[in-house]
């Protein structure tokens, strides 16, 4: 179990140096993109817009069941389909390195993808 825990820690460090050199939106696109690879979950952003959720970027699928909404700020939130296949450890790690990012980066520079 150490092993796999060093080897998460690793992969979420890696990801965390690469997408320190692009824009909000190309990181999230990126993180997303890393967690179907490595966990088979598909994820995206959106945008809150009161009740609605809006596509910002990811790797959503045309009609994914079932769904979980996560909010990350009161702006911002990830879709995901297959998240329960993520350990609850990582998972948690994984949002909460989202939560940071998007703290961080702020929130004005992340545009819909059309």
């Amino acid at each position: 179990m150490e092993k796999g825990t060093f080897a998460f820690e690793d992969w979420l460090k890696e990801i965390q140096e690469e997408v320190a050199k692009r824009n909000l939106s190309d990181a999230l696109r990126t993180i997303a993109e890393k967690i179907l690879e490595r966990y088979g979950a598909r994820v995206w952003f959106a945008e809150i817009l009161g009740k609605r959720w809006s596509y910002v970027t990811g790797c959503g699928g045309e009609d994914p069941l079932p769904l979980r909404q996560i909010p990350l700020t009161p702006r911002f939130g990830l879709v995901a389909e297959k998240w329960e296949c993520i350990p609850p450890s990582e998972g948690e790690a994984i949002l909460a390195f989202l939560r940071e990012l998007l703290a961080q980066t702020g929130t004005s520079s992340v545009k819909s993808e059309g």
